[in-house]
């Protein structure tokens, strides 16, 4: 089986995916055209729209299986489709999130607004028309995205993110330490919560010891760095469940806070060790966690493994080549 990622790299998934489907085996390409400060690092070409459109001819003949991500495909509106299509070729594609949010579902779901999309609700349910002409399958990182895509695609798959585990190394919250680091790292202030996060931290400095750090506008390797000194990392709080942040904090053993919708959580393993926290609450459950070490040692040993379990590339890779074995 050849296999073709591209052409948007998100969290670094495309990657990871790339990297263990060739440990397994597999003859895998990817292509990303999207570059930006966090300067993911993985096997995959560097490239733009431009040089994809140039070559695209020899890649559609020499893949097997084309997996999508975030909504984009090789060429701008989707052109590329029917060639993939009319050469034999099987497609699947990899949605992340704001390429399929609506506002419209997302009212319905969320408790709380989100920023809106890059696209508008309408654009969104004519790609999705589009990209489901084509493909009848389709993957998203947990439940919070599923209502978004099951009207469209015949089977949606869910593929949890993907984690090279080997690359962070286990540090936990010392039980002795009475003034935790607490790290909030926003790619996106607005989405993520943030301006709850900062009005809760300024309420605690009144009578609670601990250190605080705002991580914007580092690469991925920058950032890494500084979540390994933390004690209790903060991810999202508007969104209703954890991104890739989460999961890179819980492999390096730290507490991690963030919102999971009830509906959400049900789906999610029942170990999973995320603290919960909502922009009502966030106050409360961080002025709990500076005062426990030993709940936070506890937290941040179960984190990481739960990394292990559930989220380790090799594991996650196994599903993947599941799912592509069904197309």
């Amino acid at each position: 089986m050849k296999i073709v990622h591209g052409p948007t790299e998100i969290a670094g998934q495309m990657g990871i995916l790339c990297k263990h489907l060739r440990k397994k085996g597999y003859d895998v390409a990817g292509y990303n055209w999207f570059h930006s400060y966090l300067n993911y690092s993985g096997d995959i070409v560097s490239t733009d729209a431009y040089e994809i459109a140039r070559h695209l001819p020899a890649i559609i003949s020499k893949g097997d299986l084309f997996h999508f991500h975030n909504g984009d495909t090789f060429l701008l509106g989707g052109g590329d489709l029917p060639l993939i299509k009319g050469a034999g070729k099987k497609m699947i594609m990899h949605h992340w999130g704001n390429d399929v949010r609506t506002t419209t579902n997302v009212a319905k779901l969320n408790s709380y607004p989100l920023p809106p999309s890059y696209l508008t609700d309408e654009e969104i349910h004519q790609r999705l028309v589009q990209f489901s002409s084509y493909m009848d399958h389709v993957i998203v990182q947990d439940y919070e995205m599923v209502p978004h895509v099951k009207d469209y695609y015949k089977n949606v798959h869910v593929l949890p993110l993907a984690c090279n585990i080997e690359n962070f190394q286990a540090s936990y919250p010392s039980v002795t330490n009475a003034v935790p680091k607490i790290i909030h790292a926003p790619t996106n202030r607005e989405f993520k919560g943030s301006s709850y996060v900062e009005n809760a931290i300024e309420r605690l400095k009144g009578d609670h010891s601990f250190l605080y750090q705002t991580i914007e506008k580092k690469s991925h390797k920058e950032a890494t760095e500084m979540y390994a000194q933390s004690d209790i990392v903060i991810d999202q709080l508007l969104c209703g469940t954890h991104g890739m942040l989460s999961v890179e904090a819980m492999a390096m053993g730290k507490v991690v806070i963030a919102y999971i919708r009830d509906d959400v959580k049900a789906y999610l393993p029942p170990d999973l060790p995320i603290v919960i926290a909502t922009p009502e609450t966030i106050y409360d459950v961080l002025s709990a966690l500076i005062k426990d070490p030993v709940r936070r040692n506890k937290i941040g040993i179960a984190s990481r493994a739960y990394v292990e379990k559930y989220h380790a590339a090799e594991k996650v890779v196994d599903q993947l080549v599941s799912i592509y074995n069904t197309i």
